[in-house]
């Protein structure tokens, strides 16, 4: 009997949702982000909020390699949004964006496993990491 190790959620920013759109021939950020993809093995999702800051349009042509690599959108819903906007009032400095992307970690890593964050808001994410119900890694993109 194999084991899968410690499950792996992974999360986008919206940084890492522009690399993974990003069409230039060689992008180290594109690569760590497809890597990151590949390594996770519990669920994989971008927030709606992050598609819109990033402009990931899941009906244009140009995005379908993106969206073949990440399928499932973690949508704003009304009990999300207030979950946002309690989160913004613990961390002043985290944008609505920030708080819907801690809002996704929670929500996928609820029951468990480590959720990494690909993002290039560190310090905000360390912030929000400590009111959040689950166990994030940030990851520096």
């Amino acid at each position: 009997m194999t084991t899968r190790g410690p499950i792996r959620h992974l999360v986008l920013d919206t940084e890492a949702a522009a690399a993974l759109l990003s069409s230039t021939q060689v992008n180290t950020k594109r690569a760590a982000v497809i890597t990151a993809i590949a390594a996770a093995n519990g669920q994989r999702v971008v927030p709606t909020a992050v598609r819109g800051e990033s402009g990931w349009d899941r009906t244009d042509p140009g995005a379908a390699n993106a969206n073949r690599l990440l399928r499932a959108d973690d949508i704003l819903d009304r009990t999300a949004g207030n979950r946002v906007a309690q989160l913004r009032a613990r961390v002043a400095s985290a944008s609505v964006v920030d708080a819907a992307v801690a809002v996704a970690a929670e929500r996928v890593g609820g029951s468990g496993g480590v959720v990494e964050v690909l993002t290039s808001d560190v310090a905000d994410f360390r912030d929000l990491a400590t009111h959040v119900r689950a166990s994030l890694d940030v990851v520096r993109l």
